[in-house]
């Protein structure tokens, strides 16, 4: 009977999970537990909506339990006291989007950095010169792009908008880099890439901006809101002959670097890209 005890706890999966409120749109689950299986591991991937009191104990309680996850908004930022340990990435941005444990130990890093990175190099291909960006938000997504765009060649400026001026401004002084600025309104920009990090449109009808009332177009938009249809600020920008993504590709690549931090390896090589149809 003990025998059997032990094998049934050393079998149970081990649990990972993506924080959040909201969080049922997520598609975490469905590309994290295509991986798990491809790759024969035990374990299982959900979506865990909670509050911003239950958030920190839930990470804790799944990385120290053999798990792990990711955080998603409005919780990125508020999760950093519950961390022991913390990547450069964090340390940067202020803001924690994968979690894990070793050696007793909890564990935060920032793959929203990776996964912007490819998304922006993806994205930017073929257009010349420099290039300025308008970030829409000041929150942890916005801070892993601002991040990103600080490694990346080809963004000349950073210019970062939120509705609440203090954050934008927090923002800017965070990062402490002349490259990156405040701007009070965004319809006298005119941006070669804009970049909405905020989670307007996750309701499939609000758009972060009119792309109309930009000084001009600009030549590519990045999305980081996802769902089953384009987002409205996607259709928007296809209306107007302006190439755009939404955050599929993103969540892809930061998924990957989520799945190496608490693995130690890849995932099998195209199983999340296929696993979101």
């Amino acid at each position: 009977m003990a025998g059997a005890v032990t094998r049934a706890v050393r079998l149970r999966p081990a649990t990972y999970a993506v924080l959040g409120d909201p969080v049922a749109h997520s598609l975490s689950p469905a590309i994290h537990n295509a991986a798990f299986r491809a790759a024969g591991r035990t374990a299982v991937y959900a979506a865990r909506r909670v509050t911003a009191d239950e958030c920190g104990p839930a990470l804790r309680e799944l990385a120290l339990g053999g798990g792990g996850g990711n955080v998603t908004v409005p919780h990125k930022e508020r999760v950093l006291p519950f961390l022991d340990r913390r990547t450069g990435a964090v340390a940067a941005t202020g803001a924690c989007n994968t979690f894990w444990a070793e050696d007793g130990e909890v564990w935060g890093d920032n793959t929203d950095v990776e996964g912007f990175l490819g998304t922006w190099r993806e994205t930017v291909a073929g257009l010349p010169g420099a290039l300025e960006v308008l970030v829409l938000g000041a929150g942890g997504a916005a801070k892993a792009v601002v991040r990103g765009l600080l490694q990346a060649s080809r963004a000349s400026g950073v210019l970062v908008w939120n509705r609440t001026g203090g954050r934008a401004e927090e923002l800017v002084r965070r990062f402490g880099d002349r490259r990156v600025s405040r701007v009070r309104g965004w319809r006298g920009t005119a941006p070669a890439v804009l970049v909405n990090a905020t989670p307007v449109g996750l309701d499939g009808r609000s758009v972060p901006l009119d792309l109309n009332a930009l000084e001009r177009p600009p030549r590519r938009v990045i999305d980081l809101v996802y769902g089953g249809e384009p987002t409205p600020l996607c259709r928007q920008a296809a209306a107007m002959g302006v190439a755009a993504v939404d955050g599929r590709d993103m969540l892809v690549l930061q998924a990957e670097a989520s799945y190496l931090r608490w693995f130690g390896e890849p995932p099998p090589p195209g199983v999340m890209t296929r696993a979101l149809g």
